[in-house]
């Protein structure tokens, strides 16, 4: 039998389970692109990083869940641009999907279900930052992504590299 993938605005209780992809994600695909150190430490955080996204859903910021089989193995949150360059568009912060359902189609309709959000928010267009050196480009490449710039972006004592996409929603 086909296991189905069902999206979900986030509620408080998933704040665990979200925390945990995001930490392994960026485990498994940041290694080597970020000190290892700084990915380790983000781990030993996890208590204190699920409570951080605990408020940020009780407090209304649009977090989604995958679930695969009533498993969560992908989050999304989205958001009114951050930059200063892009003030009108959207922003898509995170995608993050466990590295052994990647490739099923998960990242693909958490990407339509954040882009369905911001345009009933008013959004014509949104832009994602990526790491540079990160897989993932290629996957917003073919979302229709145009790379409209990069960016450095202070993350605790290091500063990384990232490019703009940029998409009309």
């Amino acid at each position: 039998m086909k296991k189905s993938v069902y999206i979900r605005p986030a509620v408080v209780s998933d704040a665990p389970e979200i925390e945990a992809v995001r930490l392994y994600t960026w485990k498994t695909t940041y290694l080597g692109l970020m000190p290892e150190e700084m990915l380790d430490q983000r781990i030993a955080d996890i208590e204190k990083r699920t409570e951080i996204t605990r408020q940020k859903i009780a407090d209304g910021q649009p977090f989604f869940a995958a679930e695969y089989d009533g498993q969560i193995v992908g989050m999304a949150v989205c958001t009114p641009s951050r930059n200063p360059d892009y003030p009108g568009d959207g922003e898509i912060q995170a995608i993050y999907i466990l590295k052994a359902f990647q490739g099923l189609g998960i990242g693909r309709k958490l990407f339509d279900f954040c882009c369905e959000y911001l345009r009933g928010c008013g959004h014509t267009e949104m832009i994602v930052n990526c790491l540079d050196g990160n897989p993932s480009a290629a996957f917003y490449e073919k979302m229709g992504g145009q790379v409209v710039g990069k960016r450095q972006d202070p993350l605790g004592d290091t500063v990384i590299n990232e490019i703009i996409f940029r998409f009309a929603i």
